[in-house]
């Protein structure tokens, strides 16, 4: 078990993502670098960089670096999330997902997207 959004999850969550052949097919014209944090504690966020679909990287963010796409939630939104108690499109419309990107390239991703979000709840995580 690892600890939500720490460098061991994260690696977890890559290897997860990896494993999942339909989200790595539906991205196949997809790059780009995420970043994921709780909100208020940007410092401690992690990252996924994936190519082509492939999540090739990941680990603890950089704060000088620009990444493609940022996603933070409160802890508990959070959890909320990946335990599916809640849907990703719902919780960006409530704003309890809050994102910072390209919203087309959002859209037109929307359903691995989605996939990405809900993959949460198979990691092994500690609360």
């Amino acid at each position: 078990m690892a600890k939500f959004l720490t460098e061991e999850w994260i690696n977890l969550y890559k290897e997860e993502w990896n494993k999942n052949e339909k989200l790595k097919n539906d991205l196949k014209n997809f790059s780009a670098s995420i970043k994921y944090y709780i909100d208020g504690n940007e410092n401690e966020a992690v990252f996924l960089k994936v190519e082509n679909g492939v999540a090739t990287e990941a680990g603890k963010a950089d704060n000088n670096s620009k990444y493609d796409f940022e996603m933070w939630a409160t802890y508990k939104d959070w959890q909320t999330l990946a335990k599916g108690e809640m849907g990703p499109k719902a919780a960006m419309l409530t704003k309890k997902l809050k994102f910072k990107g390209s919203m087309i390239t959002a859209m037109k991703y929307m359903g691995p997207f989605e996939e990405s979000l809900r993959m949460m709840g198979k990691i092994p995580t500690e609360w």
